[in-house]
């Protein structure tokens, strides 16, 4: 892979920049973001195939991305994660309950704060992966995709006097994020291979976690036009207040090109 002028010619400033990465397989996303011209940001992505070697080569591939950054975000995804209060989380305890809830975790735990949203998530991340990010960046802080969604949709939340269940509808899966006055309820992810699997997830959390069908609201975000044409119709039959997510327009939220993870990095800065 050649170096991207776009992102290098920033080598001798990467001290004012926010360097965040983000690994989902097929593409190292990878995003700056100036840290006094927030409007300032130069993105772009690498393909990769699902390897360490094939991240490493993308990686070492852009001189840049190897400099000393204001902050470095890499942002991984993983199956295995858990969410535990700020109450009782703690370095000792953490490891305890990551490996009490998946004991089959051949990874290495990480935990990462939601300041806003009064939590941890722990997660799981290959350990290799995590050797590498942590002696090739400066101070890296990992996180779990689902992370900078939480911490959004969290602080969204606090608009509202209204329970509500916030939704990223995805090509094959979908993101749940719930909140009451008293703060936050649940995160999850639920892959799917149909618009019914969707609608069962969304209405089974809203009934486990008592929504009122009428006045509490359920917030979708993804493709507004797919939205509109062939979910919200279904679930107006059971549900009364149903809107769309608008982002900001500011960048980099309202970089409909860039994944959701990488639109919402700026609600931990």
């Amino acid at each position: 892979m050649e170096p991207i002028p776009a992102l290098n010619q920033l080598m001798k400033e990467s001290h004012k920049y926010i360097l965040t990465m983000y690994a989902d397989g097929s593409y190292l996303h990878i995003l700056l973001q100036h840290t006094e011209q927030r409007g300032t940001i130069v993105a772009d992505r690498l393909p990769i195939r699902p390897t360490q070697a094939s991240l490493e080569e993308a990686v070492f591939s852009q001189p840049i991305l190897t400099r000393a950054f204001e902050k470095v975000f890499f942002i991984a995804d993983s199956t295995r994660y858990t969410f535990i209060p700020n109450a009782f989380a703690s370095a000792e305890d953490n490891p305890r309950y990551f490996n009490f809830c998946f004991p089959d975790s051949d990874g290495t735990a990480v935990s990462a704060e939601l300041p806003h949203t009064g939590a941890q998530i722990l997660f799981d991340v290959d350990t290799e992966r995590l050797s590498f990010v942590r002696r090739t960046f400066d101070r890296p802080v990992v996180l779990h995709r689902l992370a900078p969604m939480c911490e959004y949709f969290y602080r969204k939340s606090r608009l509202a006097y209204n329970a509500k269940l916030y939704v990223h509808w995805g090509s094959g899966s979908i993101d749940l994020f719930a909140f009451n006055q008293q703060g936050f309820l649940l995160a999850n992810s639920f892959a799917i291979h149909h618009v019914n699997d969707g609608i069962y997830y969304i209405l089974n959390v809203w009934k486990q976690l008592g929504f009122n069908a009428t006045d509490d609201e359920l917030s979708l975000s993804g493709d507004h036009r797919e939205l509109r044409q062939h979910i919200i119709p279904l679930l107006r039959k059971h549900l009364a207040f149903i809107t769309l997510t608008k982002f900001p327009s500011t960048p980099p939220t309202g970089d409909e090109s860039l994944p959701l993870p990488l639109r919402l990095i700026t609600a931990y800065l």
